[in-house]
């Protein structure tokens, strides 16, 4: 389900996950201490007007630790700065979210997203929406 504005259904909403190659660098002093690649997902919700995109920041095997039947906050495993209101006519947009996640049956999950763009200052349009989806982690291990 995707709602953006009056919290009017979008049209012909799509949800693509992928799995991805995600590279860890860290740096102790100024200089590079290790460097980790594992694989993780993409979230991209589309519709014709909109889209809404995010990838998460850790391995697919850190959510298996995640309690079963618990809302939990979930920005933490997402890439921060890397989240994207795509609108047709503007571009993309970081906007403000909040994203909650619950494992349930295992290793299914239902991720729920409310978010906003704060742009009055800069005499822009604001948006505001909500998406919720699930999807089964079965089917990226």
């Amino acid at each position: 389900m995707f709602k953006i504005g009056k919290l009017e259904n979008v049209k012909d909403e799509n949800i693509d996950i992928k799995l991805v190659t995600q590279e860890q660098v860290k740096y102790r002093k100024g200089k590079k201490s290790s460097q980790e690649t594992f694989k993780t997902l993409s979230f991209v919700i589309e519709s014709e007007e909109y889209s809404f995109s995010f990838c998460l920041n850790t391995k697919l095997e850190t959510l298996l630790k995640i309690p079963l039947c618990e809302s939990i906050d979930f920005k933490d495993y997402i890439c921060h700065g890397e989240t994207w209101l795509n609108i047709k006519e503007l571009g993309n947009i970081e906007p403000e979210i909040n994203i909650k996640a619950i494992r349930y049956l295992k290793n299914k999950f239902i991720i729920y997203i409310v978010f906003y763009t704060d742009y009055w200052l800069a005499g822009k349009d604001d948006y505001s929406g909500m998406i919720e989806f699930e999807f089964d982690l079965d089917n990226y291990l």
